[in-house]
């Protein structure tokens, strides 16, 4: 592969990359590429990665279940990629299940491996991370990339995130070192709405919009938008029963309306925030709505 070939995520061999932990707030990027495996029948497995080497069972432990012909049979933790059935157009792959917990560099060389074997020519990681967002508001999506004719192509930026990373950026790494290009969609989940096992379908819905353009690919969304309705419902409910819940998220939405607007600059943004802590330092008795929920 080289850097003059033509990019075009909607016909090339693509790879979605979506694996569950700490990349998948809410479990929004798992559920999205799940339900384009269900929908699409990407159920032809390539490749299992479940070495252990990879895994500490202490953290993620092996599940014991019965098998389809009734025989106990312990499922341990790992990843596959899955593609659609032999006799099938083979344009789309997946790349799911659990990201592991050690030799990150020596598992990406094993994605990468089989990215090779099955001549993938292009990586989406799709992902979702806690974030200072309005649950009352659209989702946002990221799209970024590292490679400068991806970001032509798609009129995209770079990331200019630093800081802690997962697996999915080191997978990307080791795929953009051998020249298959590599697209990033991170969605950001409001972070009072996260919890064990909450999933978070509006931002879902949000990783599917953008994968629809961007892969072509669609599914059957009506469900989905119903269990974003009631998410949603459910939170307004929460909100307004804290009254520090709802100065916060109040702070939240202007913030969000004040950078989407025509005047989101740097100083629109910081004098935004400096107005919201401003109320509360006029009354010292007023819910301090600045703090984080989670740190109750």
């Amino acid at each position: 592969m080289t850097d003059s070939l033509p990019i075009s995520f909607s016909t090339d061999r693509t790879l979605l990359v979506a694996l569950r932990g700490w990349n998948d707030a809410g479990e929004a990027a798992s559920t999205a590429v799940s339900m384009i495996e269900d929908e699409h029948a990407l159920d032809r497995l390539v490749v299992t990665i479940d070495d252990e080497v990879y895994y500490d069972y202490g953290a993620f432990r092996p599940r014991i279940e019965n098998d389809a012909e009734g025989r106990r049979v312990i499922r341990w933790p790992g990843v596959r990629i899955a593609a659609a059935p032999g006799d099938r157009e083979q344009r789309l792959y997946t790349l799911t299940g659990l990201e592991p917990s050690l030799r990150w560099r020596s598992f990406a060389a094993e994605v990468v491996a089989a990215c090779r074997l099955e001549s993938i020519e292009r990586i989406v990681i799709v992902g979702a991370l806690l974030a200072d967002a309005p649950h009352t508001r659209d989702i946002r999506v990221s799209v970024t990339s590292d490679d400068p004719q991806v970001r032509a192509l798609l009129g995209i930026e770079a990331s200019q995130y630093e800081g802690p990373t997962g697996i999915p950026s080191v997978i990307a790494e080791a795929a953009r070192a051998i020249g298959i290009p590599v697209v990033s969609l991170w969605a950001a989940v409001p972070h009072y709405t996260s919890g064990p096992e909450t999933h978070s379908p509006k931002a879902t819905l949000a990783l599917l919009d953008e994968l629809a353009g961007l892969v072509d690919v669609e599914v059957d969304r009506g469900e989905l938008e119903r269990e974003a309705e009631a998410w949603e419902e459910r939170f307004d409910d929460a909100v307004a029963a804290d009254d520090e819940l709802v100065a916060y998220v109040r702070y939240l939405e202007e913030a969000r309306d004040v950078m989407d607007s025509d005047a989101a600059t740097g100083d629109a943004i910081a004098a935004e925030f400096e107005r919201f802590l401003a109320k509360d330092d006029d009354d010292p008795d007023a819910p301090r709505g600045r703090r984080s929920p989670d740190s109750r």
